[in-house]
């Protein structure tokens, strides 16, 4: 693991990047760039490194330090997630990587950027030859109404002052890039990956993303698994982004 950074322009943050993988292979892989778990309002990058290291041995890997609520709110966290795809296509030669072969991946609040960052791809694109192929989403937060029957069924949930850190004006919950799964208009997006966990409070998001995604013509495959952690995520990702 090496570390790097680029600059967001609009606020001059220095955005960390924790790079895995083996850059000297003569066969340029995928490269997945990854936002790591947490809650908007918190979370670390460390948490990541064990899926990481664990694909790494079939593509790079890019962990995406992203500055936490309410420090940064909404639009501005996604334009870091969006810039921080663009620096991957303009470095992935140096990293050993295919830019025909780029995928988005997250956890949580991680798996909203992801999401939201597949959206950004399809609407703005990247410079040519670059291409995002694919959408790696696990127990995503996707709704600012935190409506489904999962989430809703509990006392307290944290996700609650982490929605209303992130995006505090109550009328961009309707935002799709702030709750892709209120969106309308999920055509034209690339292959998703939605990996849920049984009885987590997110399932239920999860599974609502994935119908609309299919409903919309989109290619998807959700796995609701028992076990927890990277240890099964792991090999259903690797299996997944080299179909």
């Amino acid at each position: 693991m090496w570390t790097t950074a680029f600059e967001y322009a609009a606020t001059g943050h220095s955005i960390k990047l924790q790079v895995f993988g083996r850059h000297h292979r003569q066969k340029r892989g995928p490269a997945l760039l990854y936002f790591h778990d947490g809650l908007f309002n918190q979370g670390q990058i460390e948490s990541a490194h064990a899926l990481a290291e664990a694909l790494s041995d079939s593509c790079v890997v890019v962990c995406v330090d992203y500055p936490l609520a309410p420090g940064v709110q909404f639009p501005q966290c996604i334009e870091v997630a969006y810039q921080a795809l663009q620096w991957l296509s303009e470095h992935a030669k140096v990293l050993g990587a295919n830019a025909k072969l780029l995928f988005v991946g997250g956890e949580r609040a991680g798996g909203n950027l992801a999401a939201v960052t597949a959206l950004l791809y399809r609407d703005r694109g990247l410079r040519a030859p670059a291409q995002l192929q694919g959408q790696v989403l696990i127990n995503p937060m996707l709704d600012a109404l935190q409506t489904s029957p999962s989430l809703a069924s509990l006392t307290e949930s944290p996700c609650r002052a982490a929605w209303a850190d992130y995006a505090p004006c109550p009328s961009l919950a309707w935002h799709p890039y702030v709750s892709p799964v209120q969106s309308c208009r999920l055509a034209g997006l690339v292959n998703a990956l939605i990996i849920s966990e049984q009885g987590h409070p997110l399932v239920d998001e999860a599974a609502a993303y994935a119908k609309k995604l299919l409903l919309a013509g989109g290619q998807v495959q959700h796995w609701c698994v028992s076990e927890k952690g990277w240890a099964q995520h792991a090999p259903l990702i690797r299996q997944w982004m080299t179909l």
